[in-house]
């Protein structure tokens, strides 16, 4: 139990430190202002209610009867009331005053509204009412028992221990920025303006909470933020030690179905006796899968069943709309469907809620058409198939052979191009050869349903770069200059003039610095960033970028296609009308810019 309290205090602090805490970062900064004590208010509210809704909120809307999207709107609100008393400095008097009134003398009153405590105490619970952190399987596991309503005491200080290690990184955050405030006269000198501005951004962030505009800013994020964080965060919890205090945890508070458990293994013995041992696939032996079950309702399907799709390969994906690791997988996930649909892969789209707003039907198909799902989509609500499964992650996702056998699993992001490996193995056996020719015949039967396999992530650091035809000549963290290799093929790329391969980063050092890449795509993405504004010019297949293909950042200038770089950020380069096989993108890059990492989309 200590071990799982010790992780889960761990969590919480890298979970602090990733995108998911982005939407609430300006209404957790505004404790920086006002009151001394508003921090800790800010603090102390957010531990309560993030622990108490997150244990209880599925059994206090069941027994109200109690929607949550009106939760959701009373808590943006409140935050914009609390915008508009920043703006207004009589309003934060009266709005203090209100909070205070939760003590019974006059003198604590007073302190109160002049410490800030009351109204710091508000803001925190609100904000655990809204926050929608990243989960690993220790909080995943804790969410799966309070929707199931088996959450016992130790599920209760698991999640405090989490709270608390998000809310400790959080008080630093505040106590910093006020000490600077305090420090630095510049700023102090314009402490009321400073104020008012984070009124201004509270009550911007209420009102995108309040239109739900909150996921669509942090699923931009989301597309910008390199994945190695979140690989870290999973890392974190997804050891040995761990699983087994999970496991430990939830026989403990869950009722186990002995008889039940007896079958499925028995049935998991007689799979693994018909199948020979493949070293691409992790489940070996394999097992039978369990039937879908409790499913309250389904999206894009009457009903599905796994007796019914026999023959198919089927790949279930347990996802979440609002998971931060489910949102970045998706692409891939449809991609797939869209490439093997007709080659025989199902996929099954099992929407098992991280918290209890995500239970609603008409949120899901709002997320459904918002990421172009066209595959089945279950309402697993009562998390009846994640257990059956024994699932503890979002997402999850599990490779299910023609026979009904679990053959391989994935969990988290990550391994795209192993899990495409497994599909077409899959679809292999006892079957015709998957190739990029039959791929290509069956685009032309039916140009909707399959696309070639596009260009994977390309990273151009040296940390994992891959494809570089220069590679023998690359020298670690040091200018040096390069010549371009002719010869290149799909998916790999050159570079020629003066360069720092950097462990993340490729610099130009040289205003006639090029880099060539060959890739198969419909749409070509590109991280770059450069401290001064810097025009980058675009050339497909050694030509300016026509019309068509231009993507939203490249502009013609004086008969060149461009992109301005300046910020940090996804630069997008092509966008064409149809699948690109064997496009060559040339970039001329002027001295002073960073490339960091190609992506692709179809």
């Amino acid at each position: 139990m200590l071990l799982l309290l010790f992780f889960g205090f761990l969590a919480g602090i890298a979970t602090t430190l990733s995108p998911c805490i982005l939407p609430i970062l300006p209404i957790m900064l505004s404790g920086a202002v006002g009151g001394k004590k508003r921090p800790y208010g800010i603090i102390l509210g957010f531990v309560l209610s993030f622990s108490v809704f997150t244990l209880f909120i599925t059994a206090i809307v069941q027994s109200l009867g109690v929607d949550l999207d009106i939760l959701r709107w009373v808590a943006a609100g409140i935050l914009i009331l609390m915008g508009f008393a920043m703006l207004f400095p009589a309003m934060m008097n009266k709005l203090n005053g209100l909070t205070g009134k939760l003590s019974s003398s006059k003198a604590v009153q007073n302190s109160q509204s002049k410490s800030g405590l009351g109204g710091g105490f508000l803001t925190g619970l609100t904000l655990g009412l809204i926050w929608t952190p990243c989960a690993g399987p220790i909080l995943a596991s804790v969410i799966t028992l309070a929707a199931t309503q088996q959450a016992g005491f130790a599920s209760f200080l698991i999640i405090m221990a989490y709270s608390l290690g998000t809310s400790a990184i959080m008080l630093l955050i505040l106590l910093g920025s006020r000490k600077v405030i305090e420090k630095v006269q510049a700023i102090n000198k314009h402490l009321d303006t400073i104020h008012r501005v984070f009124g201004i951004l509270i009550i911007v962030a209420g009102l995108g909470i309040a239109t739900g505009y909150d996921r669509k800013v942090q699923q931009y994020i989301l597309e910008v933020t390199p994945t190695e964080y979140n690989e870290f965060l999973q890392q974190i919890e997804d050891n040995e030690a761990v699983q087994e205090e999970l496991e430990e945890l939830e026989q403990s508070e869950e009722e186990m179905d002995t008889t039940e458990l007896l079958e499925h293994m028995n049935e998991a013995a007689q799979a693994a006796s018909s199948v020979a041992t493949n070293p691409l696939f992790n489940q070996n032996p394999p097992i039978r899968a369990p039937e879908f079950t409790g499913i309250e309702s389904w999206i894009n399907s009457n009903g599905e069943t796994l007796e019914s799709l026999k023959g198919k390969v089927v790949l279930v994906d347990f996802w979440t709309y609002s998971c931060i690791n489910c949102i970045r997988t998706l692409p891939h996930v449809t991609s797939w469907y869209e490439q093997y649909k007709d080659a025989g892969l199902v996929v099954i789209g099992v929407h098992t809620p991280e918290f209890a707003f995500e239970q609603k039907r008409s949120n899901v198909e709002e997320a459904v058409a918002e990421h172009d799902i066209d595959y089945p989509v279950a309402l697993d609500n009562d998390f009846a198939t994640w257990q059956a499964y024994s699932n503890r992650y979002w997402p999850a996702h599990y490779f299910i052979d023609k026979e009904g056998r679990i053959r391989h699993t994935h969990f988290g992001e990550g391994e795209y191009d192993k899990s495409e490996e497994v599909i077409r193995a899959l679809l292999e056996e006892d079957g015709p050869e998957i190739t990029d020719a039959t791929v290509e015949s069956a685009q032309e039967e039916n140009p909707a349903s399959f696309f070639r396999r596009q260009s994977p992530e390309t990273y151009l650091g040296y940390a994992r770069a891959a494809n570089l035809l220069n590679a023998a000549e690359v020298q670690e963290d040091r200018s040096t200059a390069y010549s371009a290799v002719e010869g290149a093929t799909s998916n790999e790329w050159t570079i020629d003039g003066t360069w720092t391969m950097y462990d993340e980063r490729l610099e130009s050092e040289d205003d006639a610095a090029t880099l060539t890449y060959v890739f198969d795509a419909k749409e070509v993405y590109l991280v770059m960033g450069a401290d001064a504004p810097a025009e980058v010019e675009v050339l497909l297949d050694s030509s300016p970028v026509p019309e068509q293909y231009r993507g939203e950042h490249v502009k013609e200038m004086d008969g060149r296609t461009v992109v301005t770089v300046q910020d940090e950020t996804l630069y997008r380069l092509i966008q064409g009308p149809s699948f690109t096989t064997a496009g060559e993108l040339t970039l001329k890059v002027p001295a002073g810019v960073a490339l960091y990492a190609f992506t692709f989309g179809s």
